[in-house]
């Protein structure tokens, strides 16, 4: 009886150990979870704009058959911007690897990015990273707005600086924003909006920004959904300027705030129970 009892308990605990490891190692950071959310106006007629989010892609030396895989979601769901909010490339990656899957992700698509703590961290120069997204129709905004034509709308997003390494500008991001209907902005921490949201209510009260400038979505990375956590709901360890904030949304009115649990990895490569995301917007203006 008692030989058992052991038995049972070593083969469940064994059972579970492959099971984390299987997860972890292979499923959670190589099958990624595709995301759809209905925002803006959902009542409204029309057909939404479609805004998919790239977060934190980490790529390093080379694509992989999960590189592929993503280029080939993004084509058939035939985003019209996608959005990338840093980290695409890793602190060991190489600008050719970051622009052969953008080769692969339907270059005609219009793209807007922001840089990421990984990316200072590699050395490689801003400028590299400007001529690499203008080569595949993106747009990368370093505390600057673009206002894009979109199924008809008018769209503007603004793109800040890096929280860590970098220094943001509210009075450049916005210098060309006044009263916009569909206004985002990126960002890469989710803890950034704390201090930026403060920034940008004080310019405004000084006149210094247009007083009736709204921002209606935010959208961040950063945290990888804690990469490694208990059921989802909480991570031993996030990254520096994580601040509370975890994954999904956050912010009970506008602006609200979406966090993605991102692609790659960073550090150790696995993930538990913080599948591997991207994220489809359907935007009624």
């Amino acid at each position: 009886m008692k030989f058992s009892l052991k038995w049972t308990f070593f083969s469940t605990l064994l059972t579970a150990t492959i099971f984390i490891l299987v997860d972890a190692l292979i499923f959670e950071k190589n099958f990624f979870q595709i995301k759809r959310f209905k925002i803006g106006n959902p009542d409204s007629e029309g057909t939404p704009i479609r805004l998919l989010q790239l977060s934190d892609l980490h790529l390093k030396g080379r694509l992989t058959a999960k590189h592929r895989r993503l280029a080939a979601a993004v084509r058939k769901l035939q985003p019209d911007l996608i959005l990338i909010t840093g980290d695409a490339l890793d602190k060991h990656g190489h600008p050719e690897v970051l622009a052969d899957l953008l080769a692969l992700v339907a270059p005609d698509i219009p793209k807007v990015a922001i840089l990421g703590n990984h990316e200072y961290k590699s050395g490689i120069a801003r400028e590299v990273f400007c001529e690499l997204y203008k080569k595949y129709k993106g747009d990368l905004l370093i505390n600057d707005s673009e206002c894009y034509v979109i199924r008809g709308h008018r769209m503007c997003i603004t793109g800040l600086d890096d929280l860590i390494h970098g220094q943001d500008d509210l009075e450049k991001a916005f210098q060309k924003v006044e009263n916009e209907s569909n206004h985002l902005v990126l960002l890469h921490s989710p803890l950034h909006q704390d201090s930026f949201l403060q920034k940008f209510e004080a310019l405004k009260k000084e006149g210094q920004l247009d007083a009736l400038a709204k921002i209606r979505y935010m959208f961040a990375g950063h945290n990888h959904g804690g990469q490694v956590t208990l059921f989802g709901l909480y991570a031993p360890y996030l990254p520096r300027k994580s601040g509370n904030y975890l994954k999904g949304w956050y912010n009970q009115k506008e602006p609200y705030l979406y966090v993605s649990k991102g692609f790659g990895t960073s550090t150790i490569p696995v993930r538990f129970w913080a599948r591997a995301e991207i994220t489809l917007f359907l935007y009624y203006p």
